[in-house]
């Protein structure tokens, strides 16, 4: 009697928590994004414009990519693609009044006409294949090199070179630059010198007059310093109440077991 007397005393008697030690909110290091600047020989780089609202920003993509196809349809009007060699109707006997001799002799010289247009006419599909295949990798190359540019308004920039450039100048910059996509960039934001290229309408002079451009271009890249910022971490932060702990404090009141406190402790103190 006297020792289940001892143990209800041992229940009855209140049960002291543990303070649970307060973690600090960890702070690191975030690095902001490079700024980049292209700037054209020695000249000075043309102030940054305000950023237009979002819907000016589409309103003005929609009118560029307007005039894009409008100038891609003036300058396939403009070109002649070339005609495949026609071989001529096969010739019969009775256009030759049935003379045999002389049909045979025109018979043996269509033939050989034959296999000439079609020789001609493979190889024409041959170079068209091969320079569709040559075109297709330069643009995937082109499109590889904007990424590496590492710029947020690359696509701003290319919009305002490609409403400026016709669509022949944009091909031959593509394909000859070394890397189309900083001399794209460099010009999108750089609208006089832009201009100044579209005025050459010349392409072989186009051509010298962009390579030039390209040797001229000079990248800088600048790194703004770290942002600290605050990492919420798992646990109790200092100054912080949790309300789950609260929460289990309660009806720990209400029904005197305390079990689940101690386990939600234990757990916090696993996590730090």
């Amino acid at each position: 009697r006297e020792k289940g007397l001892k143990m209800s005393e041992e229940a009855a008697a209140p049960i002291i928590e543990q303070p649970i030690p307060e973690v600090e909110a960890p702070q690191v290091e975030e690095q902001a994004p490079e700024e980049v600047t292209i700037t054209i020989g020695e000249e000075s780089p043309p102030p940054e414009e305000n950023r237009a609202p979002d819907w000016v920003r589409e309103l003005r993509k929609s009118h560029r990519e307007l005039q894009r196809k409008n100038r891609e349809l003036e300058d396939r009007l403009k070109t002649t693609e070339p005609k495949p060699v026609a071989l001529g109707q096969k010739p019969a006997l009775s256009d030759f009044d049935y003379d045999t001799e002389r049909f045979e002799t025109a018979l043996e010289d269509w033939y050989r006409k034959r296999d000439e247009v079609e020789r001609i006419n493979a190889a024409r599909r041959a170079e068209e294949e091969n320079q569709h295949k040559a075109w297709a990798d330069k643009l995937r190359t082109y499109d590889e090199s904007k990424t590496t540019l590492r710029v947020n308004d690359y696509e701003d920039a290319e919009a305002i070179a490609q409403e400026m450039l016709s669509v022949t100048q944009q091909g031959v910059l593509i394909a000859g630059c070394e890397n189309p996509a900083l001399v794209v960039y460099a010009l999108g934001k750089n609208p006089k010198k832009a201009k100044e290229l579209a005025a050459i309408t010349d392409p072989v002079k186009f051509a010298f007059a962009v390579a030039k451009l390209e040797t001229q271009l000079k990248v800088n890249r600048k790194t703004p310093p770290p942002v600290m910022k605050t990492v919420s971490g798992t646990g109790p932060v200092s100054g912080s109440v949790d309300s789950t702990l609260e929460r289990l404090r309660e009806e720990a009141a209400r029904t005197g077991d305390m079990s689940k406190v101690f386990k939600y402790k234990q757990q916090l103190r696993q996590k730090t």
